[in-house]
């Protein structure tokens, strides 16, 4: 799954892309590894409270399993925002790392995926 993120991110389109993300999944037997691409994010309107509220989402609508979250950053203040993001998203079943390269996202995705709970 690809979530390519351009110009300003607001809360509101932060509360969308979680909506999104939890009706893909809901929809799915088996959550997919996604990449999140920051690189073209521009300017953040968003702060701690936003990525806050982000993590409590990820807890209350868990994945059906583990997954690997790819976040491409290009920016310090975009690896400023990754940063925050991984910190505050320590769900047990997402594996979260930041990336400068989307190739190298990928392969990280496609390389030995997390196995299944039973």
């Amino acid at each position: 799954m690809r979530i390519l993120l351009s110009g300003t991110l607001t809360p509101e389109v932060l509360a969308q892309v979680a909506d999104a993300m939890v009706e893909a999944e809901s929809a799915a037997d088996v959550c997919p590894p996604r990449v999140t691409d920051l690189a073209r994010v521009t300017r953040f309107e968003v702060g701690f409270d936003d990525i806050f509220w982000l993590a409590r989402q990820r807890r209350q609508h868990p994945p059906a399993n583990p997954i690997r979250s790819a976040v491409v950053v290009s920016t310090p203040v975009q690896v400023g925002f990754a940063r925050m993001l991984q910190t505050l998203n320590d769900h047990p079943q997402v594996t979260l790392r930041i990336f400068a390269d989307v190739d190298v996202a990928l392969a990280w995705l496609a390389d030995d995926p997390p196995a299944p709970h039973a």
